[in-house]
């Protein structure tokens, strides 16, 4: 987890791999989690080109498609940012992508504490 550090005492948390930067969590409307196609990562902005992931492993293409796990964080302003963690591209399915997908669950749960 080390994409995404929160500091309860301060109330803000810290993105180090995405939207760089410190952020309150007082600002926090929502958040979700977002699939980037591999291919774009650096050429666009982040998570411009988002993927839907099958939760059904029917078709080879779905499955060996290559993403980035990340988590979208919108604030009261509209604005939003991005938080990556996957640290290289992952196939759909797979073990890397189950294990990145089990992180962003759990920080995107973290998340959710600051504006139920």
């Amino acid at each position: 987890m080390d994409s995404l550090i929160f500091d309860e005492k301060k109330k803000e948390f810290t993105v180090l791999d995405g939207s760089l930067g410190k952020y309150s969590f007082y600002d926090v409307v929502s958040s979700q989690i977002v699939y980037e196609d591999a291919k774009y990562k650096d050429k666009s902005p982040m998570f411009s080109h988002k993927v839907l992931v099958s939760t059904l492993n029917l078709s080879i293409f779905i499955e060996m498609k290559k993403v980035y796990v990340g988590i979208e964080i919108q604030f009261l302003n509209g604005n939003k940012v991005y938080v990556y963690i996957s640290k290289s591209p992952v196939i759909q399915h797979n073990f890397q992508f189950k294990q990145d997908l089990k992180v962003a669950k759990c920080l995107n749960e973290k998340l959710k504490e600051f504006y139920k």
